[in-house]
């Protein structure tokens, strides 16, 4: 994993918080240490995910599916991402990154079973013809009935997943706003609010237990490709493991 964030604690910035934007920041960030003390086992459930995801990258050098190296790189990403949102308490918001996470594993395994589209898919912006015949080629729909068709228990949970995570955020369905709504009643007036950040109700848990489920779903997905090299390393074991009582 390559970041390029300053290490260490850094101190806040002069007029940090003194405005809307920052204080949001700031709130989501101090959220994040809350679901951290508060909700400890599922908070360490993601980070043993986590580093799982580190093992399997730590030892994809010289496959054969090269290519398919750069997608497990962005699922873990994505992963991370939503682990940055689901703590945070943005429930809505880290239900879209978590589709994306699963459509990235989904683009892997469908270059590992079509290797030959790869050049395809990267001459997507040559021309208006080019970008019709990906769009056509690269259906979601298409990708995740291959993945059932051949690795069945791994395609269902991934399309399960994909389903809520579209429920609650990916689009702007009923679930995605009713499941952060909060109505308040004053004499005569009803007000609704729509919560921003969540502070540790039961959508943050929900959130991060999809978190978690996304993250084995795409460790699953690499594992068929990346079959050897994962026995190898018994990282196969692993992921069986931390998928209990998801």
């Amino acid at each position: 994993m390559k970041t390029d964030s300053p290490q260490g604690i850094q101190p806040h910035p002069p007029n940090w918080t003194k405005d809307s934007l920052s204080s949001f920041i700031e709130s989501a960030h101090q959220n994040t240490f809350a679901t951290f003390v508060n909700i400890k086992p599922a908070f360490s459930h993601l980070q043993k995910i986590s580093e799982v995801f580190d093992k399997a990258i730590g030892h994809l050098n010289n496959v054969k599916e090269w290519f398919v190296v750069f997608f497990i790189l962005r699922a873990h990403s994505a992963y991370l991402a939503g682990i940055r949102l689901s703590t945070s308490g943005q429930v809505c918001e880290a239900f879209m990154v978590l589709r994306g996470c699963l459509e990235v594993a989904l683009y892997g395994y469908y270059f590992y079973r079509n290797p030959g589209k790869a050049e395809m898919w990267m001459r997507r912006h040559d021309d208006e013809k080019s970008k019709k015949v990906v769009r056509n080629e690269f259906l979601i729909g298409k990708m995740l009935d291959l993945l059932e068709k051949e690795s069945p228990g791994t395609g269902k949970l991934m399309r399960q997943l994909y389903e809520r995570c579209i429920d609650y955020g990916a689009h702007p369905n009923e679930r995605s706003m009713t499941s952060n709504m909060r109505r308040m009643t004053e004499g005569k007036e009803t007000r609704f609010d729509l919560i921003y950040i969540d502070n540790g109700r039961l959508p943050t848990r929900m959130c991060m237990k999809t978190n978690a489920q996304v993250g084995i779903c795409a460790l699953q997905t690499f594992r068929e490709i990346f079959s050897t090299r994962f026995k190898i390393i018994q990282l196969d074991e692993e992921i069986e493991k931390l998928s209990r009582g998801l």
